[in-house]
């Protein structure tokens, strides 16, 4: 499957300076907010603001068709004319290449584990920040709720168990846990490097990726942290590389391969250890049923890959069903998915609701409003609104308002929203910006408590006595180490490094899965815009999200360079 075919120029223009607008507009935008507090969307502002950004996202359009054109020469030049590598990179090319899918798989894995192994030692039992204490809690008082997956919270509770079972302490089950939890993350990248190999991926591509593994620091973190999201992210992968490597198989038949088993395993995980798991699947069947009623060629292929997305989501969903009626668990009240809604509702009543909490506030809202979202968010909780995260309104709100009064409740919403538009655009441009901006700076202090260490872009706080009670403590076998990344994490040192830290902040992610996703389009290799259908369905879960975390972005983050390699690869091995 070598394409030849590539957009005529002043169509890649059009597509690369829509892109380029959106980010020149965001940019902007998110830039005067973080300045001023408040964006007042003025004829003059609104005036300004579309000129810089026509101006400037046409500069980027041409400059990026530019860029996208002299690549695909260049490498279409040197396809056809045989361009000799430098001796080095041959051998390594040649020395990679001799090497069998074994052992690229297991050196794979054994070098990360090698590179993780002083983190883990430093941050030993685990890092047991995020949802630790209330996950713990669930399963010493053996009552359990969704509000985080239900299958992690038993995971969990089965690694526990052996520790204080078999190894003899509840401390030592959870080192256990952390131990399982980086087997799975290095399984998967091993795994990633093993499809690489497989689609003889170029060796400076397989070389860069695997270093970027050891030594990416979030890796390191994340690798050791008691979250669901780590677990979902080495899920994540395996789907993600599993479907592009279908796509490079191109195998145009109904029956399964052991391709299509891994993608549904991806599948099955990453709904069972994420809520919003099955939110981004719904995503990837809705373009997948497109692509089968809508594709010309390959409909073996694209109803093989619908029937599997459409089977191994039903899985999902029945043992997330088996699960909830062994365990009795208790349905949450969902109020994460308003996450959004509140704290716009919280903005418009500070500034216009009469509530004296701003100089600014106008009082111009209708009664009937107030009244609702008095009822909505109670004790008067939108005076706590935080412009970045919504929890300290999110846990006061009265979510029986949007379920069983929702026909008041969606009047409220849109009426506010056609009064105070620009509050409401503010509202979400102020807790996304961190996912829309990589300039924004904000994301790194938005869980900042003052007084309490931890709590920075990495989250490294350890709620002790609680832990402590339930046999769970720090261990360090490395104190000096844990000291530095201590360090590093609270400083939030990555923002620090010049160039290099456009690699850590989340608003990178977005523009270069959407570049990626323009380039596929303009050098005619559109099918292999289906597993970023995945990747666009979680981004869409993250932009209704209550804030910006570094654990929501990491699993796009770990999943870039490997889809990158594989969806932009010139060749495949049959």
């Amino acid at each position: 499957m070598q394409e030849k075919k590539i957009l005529p120029r002043r169509k890649g223009v059009v597509l690369l300076s829509v892109l380029g607008c959106l980010f020149v507009f965001f940019a902007k935008t998110e830039k005067d907010l973080a300045s001023s507090g408040n964006i007042l969307w003025t004829a003059g502002y609104i005036g300004s603001t579309l000129l810089w950004t026509v101006v400037l996202g046409c500069l980027l359009g041409f400059l990026g068709t530019w860029v996208v054109h002299r690549l695909w020469n260049r490498a279409q030049t040197a396809e056809d004319t045989g361009k000799k590598q430098a001796a080095w990179y041959a051998r390594l090319s040649a020395w990679l290449q001799r090497r069998s899918g074994v052992q690229i798989f297991f050196g794979s894995l054994l070098f990360l584990l090698l590179a993780w192994l002083p983190v883990y030692l430093a941050y030993y039992p685990g890092i047991c920040a995020y949802d630790a204490p209330v996950q713990t809690g669930q399963i010493m008082e053996h009552y359990y709720f969704d509000h985080h997956p239900i299958v992690h919270t038993l995971f969990l509770q089965g690694m526990l168990w052996l520790g204080s079972h078999i190894f003899g302490s509840v401390n030592a089950g959870m080192a256990f846990y952390t131990a399982v939890q980086m087997l799975l993350l290095s399984g998967s990248m091993a795994y990633g490097m093993l499809v690489l190999h497989h689609r003889k991926t170029a060796a400076g591509w397989q070389l860069a990726i695997q270093l970027l593994g050891m030594f990416f620091p979030f890796h390191w973190y994340m690798s050791v942290s008691m979250t669901k999201d780590t677990v979902f992210s080495a899920f994540l992968l395996l789907q993600l590389v599993s479907l592009a490597d279908l796509l490079w198989e191109d195998r145009n038949a109904w029956r399964p391969g052991i391709r299509d088993l891994l993608f549904a395993l991806g599948t099955v995980g990453m709904i069972l250890f994420r809520n919003n798991g099955k939110y981004a699947m719904i995503v990837l069947l809705a373009f997948t049923f497109l692509t089968f009623c809508f594709g010309k060629k390959a409909r073996k292929l694209w109803g093989r890959l619908l029937v599997v997305c459409g089977a191994a989501f039903c899985v999902g969903l029945f043992v997330l069903s088996a699960v909830f009626s062994a365990t009795h668990a208790e349905q949450g009240d969902r109020r994460e998915m308003l996450s959004m809604p509140i704290q716009q509702l919280s903005r418009c009543m500070i500034y216009h609701g009469g509530v004296s909490v701003l100089a600014e506030d106008d009082n111009t809202m209708d009664a009937a409003d107030k009244a609702l979202i008095n009822d909505f968010i109670l004790d008067e909780a939108y005076r706590d609104y935080d412009p970045g995260i919504a929890d300290p309104v999110k846990r006061h709100t009265n979510t029986y308002v949007a379920r069983y009064r929702s026909g008041e409740f969606i009047r409220v919403y849109l009426h506010l929203l056609t009064q105070y538009p620009g509050d409401m655009i503010n509202a979400a441009l102020a807790t996304n910006a961190g996912f829309l901006s990589p300039f924004d700076t904000t994301h790194a202090d938005v869980n900042r408590v003052e007084g309490r260490a931890g709590l920075s872009y990495v989250q490294t706080r350890w709620e002790e006595d609680t832990l402590n009670d339930r046999g769970i403590y720090k261990d360090s076998k490395w104190p000096w180490l844990f000291e530095q990344l201590e360090s590093w994490a609270e400083n939030n040192s990555y923002l620090r490094t010049p160039v290099l830290k456009y690699l850590f902040v989340p608003g990178s992610y977005l523009w270069l899965y959407l570049a990626l996703a323009a380039v596929l389009v303009i050098v005619d290799r559109k099918r292999f815009c289906l597993p970023l259908a995945i990747v666009a369905g979680y981004y869409g879960t993250m932009l209704f999200g209550p804030t910006v975390q570094m654990r929501y972005v990491y699993p796009v983050m770990l999943a870039l360079p490997y889809v990158l390699a594989l969806v932009t690869g010139r060749r495949k091995n049959g």
